[in-house]
Parts: structure tokens; sequence; C-alpha cells
């Protein structure tokens, strides 16, 4: 579509990207409005341009000299969009430096001053700790965007965008709102709510061309079918003759399954057959990336076994796997040198991997709340299969669902086929929900009426489809007895407002239910009872709490091993505890602290390394969070106890480094080394020379020199 433009500004940020034309939602987006500061919502498919349509509305918030935020509901989509605005300053088109920012410490309670950024990315979770502090910052914010709108229904996270929606409507008035999707069937109602004008469009810029295979035949949505050579009628021979059909054309293959195992099960056993009709260069680029992955990776079976997939190839991606091999597989994707791809469906909520054909094993998945699996929503099927098409390499691109013999291909093929989304739905009704964002509520403002509460949450999408408001407010009164009873709150002269204790939990963004808890397990600890070697009873504390996920249950084989553990650190618990109720992610925070290696507890525990990354970090924050509680209680006893168990978490030591992991630059292996040296604690560097400081393995002369500059 030809550019339809007067704004001169925009026209050369265009002409920068080398654009002579917009998309049509693109422009059916300027048509209603996005420069003129309108609200609007933009439901359109995958890769259809949505990211621009962002920018060009930033750039107008920018001229005004007003911030934009852009609120991503994952951390790993902030760098990739903070690329994307980072080039409204590289265009030239302002005389001013643009300042780009991401802040995405969800877990970070720390003032950081944004004051001095022009567009700030962020996920749900921070922006609404932001705005429970009322940074003044926000005041000259011209332009909210809510990226993944549609995760407003999510039973987990869509609570969260929601109340970051409807404070910033409330609070922000005068501040562009922009929510981005692809398409949401009950798309008019999310506008309604957000008072936004909808553009809906179903262009894409390859056509997508969904289907089922069964029996050695595509069934395609466009009346047509396509047979291929059957090798088994198993669904590892169905997906194999998929990916082999596709890369006879030079197509890309992104294939969905159920669990992590069964990802990396059908990448070894598609491996051979893939790597024999990869050309000599594509084998020598492939080995190129196994190397690198093998290089900067960790040292796991789980790397080891990718790097050599990769060198055929074939890769696989999971949450399990560490960040950096994530990072390397989705280049290597991007960059045609993987053409097989075998991922979990947390791949189709993250970053932008679109393939020629995306294979949808299979259409269940396990529900721990129902103990079962059970078939995925059609809106997710969406989600997945909108991946498909690579627009600077296709034309077109295929989702095959494949059939097995459980469901036949009719089933499939008019359920997800022609199937309608589901409706989004607010989650925001639970009762722990309520909580938590309401005592975030009390705590923004020195004191609220009860009419100031139920007008806010009456502003909810909750509210708004519900409509039946004595529900609603039943929860909250409810929840605002529960804060009194706990010392959350108080009511004084017809206000509520949040104790001391109170803001803490809200300023830690921690579950008021789960910071009871701590208060409770603090106060119950006698005072001079606490040992130096309270930790096993800590970190049971922290891996019990509903706040900590994730939480991995025991294996068979596990009970035997990690019962001598347990009873040979009984003594460490502050109650009474059973075995099982303790977890897999206890046993491998203990090992973690011992200094234990990722492959050592990917071996003996059976942890990959994504899951201990995340097991670290939310452990560390809630470490924080027993450590903040308990000075506000006086418990200056449990102090010391507490900031070393946090840099043990950290930092992955023994109590013997803390004092020297406090040091810039020095992690555990350096403060091993630094320790068997004879380096205890960081006076010690005054006493040791240069050449001997460079010496100890892991140091070497540039790292001595910046350590005797600040030690002498």
């Amino acid at each position: 579509m030809q550019l339809k433009l007067s704004d001169a500004r925009i026209a050369t940020y265009l002409s920068f990207l080398g654009y002579d034309s917009l998309y049509p939602p693109q422009q059916l987006a300027i048509d209603n409005g996005l420069l003129d500061h309108s609200n609007i919502v933009i439901t359109t498919p995958t890769a259809s341009g949505k990211t621009l349509i962002a920018i060009l509305a930033a750039i107008k918030a920018l001229e005004k000299n007003k911030k934009v935020v852009y609120i991503t509901p994952l951390r790993a989509l902030a760098y990739e969009k903070y690329l994307e605005f980072a080039s409204i300053d590289r265009s030239g088109i302002f005389t001013k430096k643009i300042r780009v920012r991401i802040s995405t410490g969800d877990f970070n309670t720390s003032k950081t001053d944004l004051s001095s950024s022009d567009i700030i990315i962020m996920t749900n979770e921070k922006i609404d700790s932001i705005l429970r502090q009322n940074a003044s910052w926000l005041a000259n914010v011209g332009l909210f965007i809510s990226d993944e709108i549609h995760l407003i229904g999510d039973q987990d996270r869509g609570p969260v965008l929601e109340m970051v929606l409807t404070k910033i409507k409330k609070y922000y008035p005068s501040s562009q709102i922009l929510g981005l999707s692809a398409t949401i069937t009950n798309a008019i109602e999310i506008a309604a709510w957000l008072e936004s004008k909808l553009v809906e469009s179903s262009w894409r810029p390859t056509k997508l061309i969904e289907g089922v295979y069964s029996d050695g035949t595509i069934y395609y949505n466009n009346n047509s079918q396509f047979n291929i050579p059957e090798s088994g009628k198993d669904t590892t021979s169905m997906t194999i003759d998929l990916i082999m059909d596709s890369l006879k054309s030079n197509g890309q293959n992104l294939i969905f399954v159920e669990t992590r195992k069964r990802a990396v099960s059908l990448a070894n056993k598609a491996s051979d057959i893939v790597y024999r009709i990869l050309s000599p260069e594509e084998k020598k680029n492939a080995l190129k990336v196994s190397k690198q992955i093998l290089e900067e990776g960790d040292d796991t079976d789980i790397t080891k076994n990718l790097s050599r997939l990769i060198s055929f190839g074939i890769g696989f991606h999971h949450a399990g796997l560490s960040l950096t091999s994530r990072e390397i597989v989705e280049e290597a994707f991007k960059n045609g040198i993987i053409k097989s791809l075998f991922a979990t469906p947390t791949l189709a909520a993250g970053v932008n991997l679109p393939a020629r054909r995306v294979i949808i094993t299979n259409v269940t998945r396990y529900d721990f709340t129902y103990g079962a699996s059970v078939p995925i929503s059609i809106l997710e099927y969406k989600q997945l299969c909108g991946r498909a098409g690579r627009p600077k390499y296709d034309t077109y691109g295929e989702s095959i669902i494949i059939s097995d013999s459980r469901t036949s291909y009719e089933e499939l093929y008019n359920h997800y086929i022609l199937g309608i989304p589901e409706p989004l739905l607010s989650n925001l009704g639970n009762t722990t929900s309520i909580k938590i964002h309401l005592l975030g509520v009390i705590a923004s403002f020195n004191g609220i009426s009860l009419d100031d509460i139920y007008d806010l949450f009456s502003k909810t999408f909750y509210s708004f489809q519900d409509k039946n408001s004595t529900s609603l407010f039943d929860k909250i009164d409810f929840s605002l007895d529960y804060f009194i009873d706990e010392d959350l709150i108080r009511l004084k002269n017809n206000v509520y407002q949040v104790t001391a204790f109170g803001k803490l939990v809200s300023n830690l963004y921690l579950n008021p239910e789960t910071a009871v808890s701590f208060r409770n397990i603090i106060n119950h600890i006698k005072p001079r009872s606490v040992k130096t070697n309270n930790v096993f009873g800590f970190l049971h504390i922290i891996t019990s709490c509903s706040d900590f996920y994730p939480k991995l249950s025991f294996r068979k084989q596990d009970i035997e091993e990690f019962s001598f553990l347990f009873y040979n650190n009984y003594d460490e618990f502050f109650t009474d505890v059973d075995i099982m109720d303790c977890s897999r992610s206890l046993w491998t925070l203990y090992e973690w602290i011992n200094e234990s290696t990722e492959k050592s507890i990917n071996e003996r525990v059976g942890v990959e390394p994504g899951d201990i990354h995340r097991i670290v970090e939310v452990s560390q924050w809630l470490a924080a969070c027993l450590f903040e509680i308990s000075k506000l209680l006086d418990r200056n006893d449990l102090l010391p106890i507490l900031f070393s168990l946090e840099s043990r978490i950290k930092h992955g030591v023994k109590g013997d480094l803390v004092p020297l992991v406090q040091i810039k630059d020095i992690g555990r292996a350096r403060a091993r080394a630094l320790h068997n040296a004879g380096i205890h604690f960081p006076n010690d560097l005054i006493s040791i020379s240069e050449s001997e400081l460079a010496s100890i393995p892991k140091i070497g002369l540039k790292l001595a020199k910046k350590l005797k500059k600040r030690y002498v």
C-alpha cells in the first residue's frame, strides 16, 4: 500500500528504514487516528507490522516531549523491542538523543531513576511495581503500548496486565493507550473497555494455509489435498515425513510438541535424516554454531546433546535450556542454519521465529490443575499456527496438525481449523489476585476511601464483563477484613491506610498471604535459638511458599538419596517437617549454594539449567523478602544469616565465600580461587602484590590491576 502521509518526520523515518509503502493494517491504524493521540486496539496476525505501528505512535509522543512506555509480558522480548525502538535515534529524525532503556527486574524493589529515559521497555510486573510507587515521571508518559494484550485472559499473568491497564485508564487519562495483539474473538469488548478505537485486519504478508495430516494426506483449508510418501504410521514417522517434504523446497520447520522430553527425542530421531540433505556449506555453518554453543554455554549433557544436534541442522528449544543456549538457537534458526526446530509451546508466546511450515504433533497438554492431559484451546492453536510463513523468504506459510489414531482428521479440522478462538475472560476475580492488587492500590496512597477503591475496581475488565458489582465488592470487603486482621492496613477516619508491614509487602511485590506466613514463621523463631547452620530450614520456607516456582516434585529415584540430606539436616528446620513436604527445588537450591555445578545438579537432581536459573532468581528475591520482613520486626539476630543466604543463593557459593562475592567482578569460581590462595576477605587484597594476585587461577593481570586499584 503506497504511503499516505503528510507527516514529514514519519516519512523521513520510513525512508530511513527503506520503506516506500505501508502494510494495510499500518495504514488503517494511521487512518484511525494513530498519529493523533487516539486510543487504539490493534488485532492483526503475526508479522503484519504491529511493532512499526507502535514506533510511529512513539515518534508522535516524543515530538511532544512525552515519554513512551512499552509493556511486554516476557523479558525475552524486551531486548528485541529495544533494538527496534533504538532505530528512532539511529534515524536522526530528532536533534536530541532518544534514550531507550530496558527495566525488567520484576523482583527489584529499588527505585531506579527512569526519569532521564525517553522510551522505557518493561514487563507487566515491572510497570505494576512502578505504578505502586507513584513514580513522578509517569505523569509525563504520553503513550503506553501494551503488547500481547490478549494475555489479559491468561490465568497467571492476566490479572497483573488488567490492573496495570485499569490504573493507566484511571490515573493517567491523558496518555494514549495502544494495545497490540493477534486476532481476538471479543476484540470489540476489549476496545470498548479501554475506550479505544478497534483496528481489525486479517491481512498478513504471507498467506497462511492450515491443514491436518492423516494417512499420508494433508487436508488444507483451501480445499486442496497433498499426498506425502509415508515412512510409517506413528507420529514420529509422520513428523519426519512432513519435515523432509518441506526441506525439499528449502522451507524451515517449527515443530511444536507437548513436552521437553518429546522435543529432544524427536530432534534426535530426525537428525540423521536431515543431515543427509544438507549442502557442504550448510554443514560447515551448522558445525560452527555447534562449537559456539559448547564454548559459550554450560557443560551439561543437555547442552552437549543440543550442540551435537545443531551440527546436524536440527535444534530444540524449551525452558530447560540456559539463556545463552536459547539465544544461540534462536539466532541460528533466524539465519537458516537450523532447518528444523522442535519446541514446547512457550516459544509461540516468545521471540519472533517464523517458519515455512509449523507442525503441531499433539493438541493435548498436561494440565496440573486437572492432573491429566487436556486439549489446547483454539486460541492457543491460532497462536501456534501464526508462526507459519517467513515474510522475507516465503509467499505462504503452512500450519499442519498431525492426526493420530485417537482423533479423526475431520474432528481436528472442524474444531481447530474451522473453529473460532475462545473469547478472552478476566481472571482477576479469584481471591488471591484481589488481595495482591488491592493491597498494592492502598499502598499507593496516603489514604483511600472505600468508595474510591470500589470505583477503581469497577473500571477493571472483570467488572466490565461481570456487571455484578456486588460479587466484586464482597471479595474486596473480605480482603479488607483480612488485611486489617493481619495488620497490613488500618481504617482511620473512614479511609484505609497501609501499615509499615503492608507498605513493605507491596513494595516487595509479595503475595500478602506469603508475607503473613513469613512474618508468622519469623515470630515463631525464638531469639538466640537460630544457629548459623539453619540454612536448610530457610530454604524450606522459601521453596514451600505460594510465591515460589517452579515447584519440582521428587521422582521415584530421588527419595533415597535426598533422605540422607533430609535427616542429616533435620535439626535445621524450624517446625516438624515430613520429607514429602520438601521438593527437588529445595534439593537443587541446597546443591547450588554448596557450589555444585549446573552439570552436577542436572545429573544428580535431574533439573535443567533454565530451571536452575529460575529457582535461583525467585529464591534470591524471597530470601531478600525474608530479610526485609525480619528487619521490620527488629529481628537483628536473623539478619546476618539471611544476608549471607541471599548472597549464597545469588552467587551459588558456600558461606566462607560470602565476603569475597561482595567484590565487583568476583563470582563463585574466582572467589573460590582467591580463597584457596589465602584471600578470605576483601581487605586481604591490600597485602598481596599485583603480580601474585595476577598469578591466581581465573584472575589474570587485567583484573588484578582493577582489584589493586580499588584496594590500595
